[in-house]
């Protein structure tokens, strides 16, 4: 098949790692692959180093990319015109949309091809009456989660189906279950953070909680950029966390960071099925995450970790201090991590794709 994926951009977001790595392993299956992306990491404020990376990843598996430019947001007949282009020189099978501007782009392709959509998160930015639209044009939807697929089936008519996310073992450094030793009474417990520094990962409620913490036994590092980060290293300095949380800015290690620590940690008010959580379950950490989108449904399946369904600072705070101070807990929970939580893989989610792709070419 040829598979013509159209998504934001080349940056370190959940959607677009998954893209990424779903196209290569697609290629591995022999299909062959392209990317179009809707803005440069320059127009969008992304790390433009990430970009480049990005790009050389997708080079090197043998797959094409372009961009379509940011300016296509506010003059959709240039994002017309430019995959009008892109699909009279790839004359794709599938055209898989990730952004409804894609979907909106395709309805002036006259060329037969099958539309597929994945919705990655939770949240609906757009009125719910654009999916009736979409209808029209999309042949089937996507779901990262269960929470996804009932959202999405409350929205169209067509047929939704759920494929979770997955994530290449290639990029997870595995702990070991010989790691798993008792810690010195003095010894800080290593919290990990991974995401954006927005208003929806609400680390605002993971830094108040932390405070609540009679005892102050732990370090929390923060990996990930945004416009949140000055307000919030403004909290940590008025609640005196100062010794206590680290902002790391962008990473490229995320693999050893998650194997160096020793519990993940997810504040976020809205989701799909976050990445950086299945990443972290993968390399064996114990997680404790709010219940939002599809972040209860990993850790019910997997086992590893603790879901805190109230938004409010002393319920999480409880979550942090049973596992900061019972060992035996979070080792349980990272044996459970490595032991049940295959069906997150990257090759899974690939195989069910391809599975859709070829039922849709069928109908």
């Amino acid at each position: 098949m040829r598979i013509l994926h159209i998504i934001s951009s080349a940056a370190a977001g959940g959607a677009e790692i998954y893209v990424r790595d779903l196209s290569i392993e697609l290629v591995k299956a022999k299909h062959q692959v392209f990317i179009l992306f809707l803005d440069r990491a320059k127009e969008s404020g992304r790390d433009e180093n990430f970009e480049r990376s990005f790009l050389e990843q997708l080079l090197n598996s043998g797959i094409s990319y372009d961009f379509i430019g940011a300016d296509a947001r506010k003059k959709p007949w240039k994002g017309i015109f430019f995959l009008r282009n892109i699909v009279n020189k790839f004359l794709p099978d599938i055209i898989h949309c990730h952004l409804y501007y894609a979907v909106f782009f395709s309805f002036f392709i006259k060329k037969s091809f099958n539309v597929v959509y994945t919705h990655h998160n939770i949240k609906i930015r757009v009125n719910k009456h654009i999916y009736k639209l979409m209808d029209f044009r999309v042949s089937r939807y996507i779901g990262i989660c269960l929470a996804c697929k009932t959202l999405l089936e409350d929205l169209t008519r067509r047929p939704v189906v759920r494929i979770d996310n997955g994530v290449s073992l290639n990029r997870i450094k595995r702990k070991e279950t010989n790691e798993h030793t008792p810690y010195e009474n003095n010894a800080k417990v290593r919290l990990v953070s991974v995401s954006g520094l927005y208003r929806q990962k609400n680390l605002t409620l993971l830094i108040s909680a932390l405070s609540k913490l009679a005892d102050r036994r732990f370090l929390l590092n923060v990996a990930g950029e945004g416009a949140e980060r000055e307000k919030l290293e403004c909290l940590v300095r008025e609640l005196g966390l100062e010794d206590n949380v680290v902002f790391l800015g962008n990473v490229n290690n995320v693999h050893d960071l998650l194997h160096d620590s020793d519990v993940f940690v997810m504040s976020s008010s809205w989701e799909g099925l976050p990445i950086a959580q299945i990443e972290a379950t993968l390399t064996g950490l114990p997680v404790i995450v709010t219940n939002v989108g599809g972040c209860s449904e990993i850790v019910h399946r997997v086992c590893n970790g603790i879901v805190v369904d109230e938004f409010d600072a002393e319920n999480y705070c409880a979550a942090l201090s049973k596992i900061i101070n019972d060992v035996n807990m979070r080792n349980m929970f990272s044996c459970n991590a490595l032991r049940y939580s295959d069906d997150y893989l990257i090759e899974m989610s690939a195989k069910k794709h391809i599975d859709l792709y070829n039922n849709v070419m069928k109908t």
